[in-house]
């Protein structure tokens, strides 16, 4: 039995632990590489606070441009104002 023992520790591939055996292929170190895919927004508008806000922000929201204060109510748009 013991011969049969020695025949296959001899016989055995490679020597020392089986950790050591395999071969594992590391990925290389990368620097940092630029972000291409990211944007930036704006920030949120606040609340128009009061009656004179809204009507401003509506009328420019009119004219084609980005109202100073965000505007709660739809219903504001379908008013006329003097």
């Amino acid at each position: 039995m013991i011969h049969l023992l020695m025949a296959m520790m001899i016989a055995a591939p490679g020597s020392g632990s089986i950790g050591e055996s395999r071969m594992i292929l590391r990925d290389p170190q990368q620097g940092p590489t630029a972000v291409t895919d990211k944007d930036l927004r704006p920030g949120r508008l606040p609340y128009c606070r009061s009656d004179a806000e809204v009507q401003r922000a509506v009328e420019q929201v009119r004219n084609g441009e980005t109202g100073d204060c965000f505007v709660r109510d739809v219903k504001a748009f379908n008013r006329r104002g003097g």
